[in-house]
């Protein structure tokens, strides 16, 4: 059992509850207490003094490649990055030790900056979920679908077969959940596409699909369908409160009300999509609508940073921006989408600190200069923070991060054996670099 008392909670529950010298208790069985005086039953416990340290739930990365690191910094300015030279690139030098070792760098980034689950969707997922396993990490798990050959799968079926030992795989750490993934509009026929959802409907899994991102994606479709991608998803009975859509840059007016209408969440990532020029998606519109808005970082291919901290104030600012408007999309509606709003997308008992919750939980250290003063926590959380504040981290009410070092992992040898697993990674990227 875990007491830390004088602590600043900020549980983002229902009622916002807010205790500037607050205590939280909890194990791996997940938090027992939250509130400002600890309870006399727990008094006989050890207790942590925070000093004051801002204590919130762990983020959520609800839409991510792990096993991109290694593209990260990688031909960041081309154009057509995606099929001139991710994708390419995946298919010749991608493999399964690389996604593991890769998947590790990429929890081991995270975990500091205080995210202790995320949403994947990559090849080798199997091995995405053994890396979560072993680093003791949340994740929900999804093996990508397409059309075209991946690294993994000759053919969209193949995928699916994938996805059958991701499901297997899964069943063994209860911090692991399976998802189904099918890439794009773009890149699944529609008879394809039906069946994989049809999959997943058949076993009460959630399902995650790029949307509405690409601008040949929406023209594409318009051309051959004359409507939107989400309206052609829409048509064949595709939208529901299963699918977690993720991006949802480019949407009309209708686009926005059907969205809301079938209930689907979505995962926003602004980091990504502002870095390559695809613009932003509205969300306060879709906030308003009543859609569950999250938050993702995207792979480290698109975005660089998995940092959630990052993400927070780009989704305020873009929208701030988009609107001409400092009033809007104000820190206390913001912050919510890197935690709480996750827990309502994936049903899951995530995101708030309050009894009966999973304890996966962050603490920010207020040491740093940008943490003084500190009027508003959620300010402090969506516009000053970084990853470099955060000094502890519990996953599943167990410690993985310690005065701001990770606990048991020795990030030097996973350096060393990342450069290993990526050498004719390298090497191939450099060659193509070249041409």
């Amino acid at each position: 059992m875990t007491v830390l008392v004088h602590a600043h909670i900020v549980t983002f529950d229902e009622e916002f509850h807010e205790y500037p010298d607050g205590a939280i208790v909890f194990d791996e069985s997940g938090i027992r207490f939250v509130g400002a005086t600890l309870p006399q039953v727990y008094a006989s416990l050890p207790e942590q003094d925070l000093h004051g340290a801002l204590v919130i739930p762990g983020f959520c990365n609800t839409h991510t490649h792990l096993a991109m690191v290694p593209f990260r910094s990688l031909a960041d300015d081309y154009r057509d990055r995606l099929h001139k030279f991710l994708m390419p690139l995946e298919n010749a030098a991608m493999d399964r030790r690389l996604v593991f070792v890769a998947t590790k760098m990429a929890i081991a980034e995270m975990l500091l900056a205080g995210t202790t689950s995320a949403v994947d969707m990559y090849y080798f997922e199997d091995e995405v979920v053994r890396a979560a396993k072993e680093m003791g990490f949340r994740l929900w798990a999804g093996e990508t679908i397409l059309d075209a050959p991946s690294p993994d799968a000759r053919t969209w079926s193949e995928g699916l077969e994938r996805t059958e030992e991701t499901i297997a795989a899964c069943q063994k750490s209860p911090l692991t959940t399976p998802v189904v993934a099918p890439h794009a509009p773009y890149s699944l026929s529609i008879g394809h596409l039906e069946k994989i959802v049809a999959f997943a409907r058949e076993r009460g899994l959630m399902w995650t699909m790029h949307l509405s991102e690409m601008p040949f994606e929406v023209e594409d479709v318009r051309r051959e369908h004359g409507c939107t991608p989400v309206e052609w998803m829409e048509r064949h009975g595709l939208l529901d409160r299963d699918l977690l859509a993720v991006h949802l840059i480019t949407l009309s007016e209708h686009d926005k009300d059907v969205l809301a209408g079938r209930n689907v969440p979505m995962s926003h990532c602004p980091g990504s999509n502002l870095k390559a020029g695809k613009g932003t998606c509205p969300v306060l519109d879709l906030m308003d609508r009543g859609v569950v808005v999250t938050l993702g970082t995207d792979g480290a291919s698109s975005g660089n940073t998995l940092d959630h901290f990052t993400q927070l104030k780009l989704a305020a600012i873009a929208q701030k921006t988009m609107h001409h408007d400092r009033a809007l999309m104000t820190a206390r509606e913001c912050a919510p989408l890197g935690n709480r709003n996750a827990g309502f997308a994936l049903r899951a008992p995530i995101g708030m600190l309050k009894a009966g919750y999973q304890a996966d939980i962050a603490v920010l250290s207020l040491q740093s200069p940008r943490m003084h003063p500190l009027y508003d926590p959620y300010s402090a959380l969506c516009y000053s923070a970084t990853g470099g504040d955060v000094q502890d981290v519990w996953v599943a009410g167990v410690r993985k991060v310690a005065d701001g070092e990770l606990v048991g992992i020795d990030l030097p040898a996973l350096y060393a054996e990342f450069d290993d697993a990526a050498k004719a990674f390298k090497a191939e990227a450099l060659r193509r670099l070249a041409e």
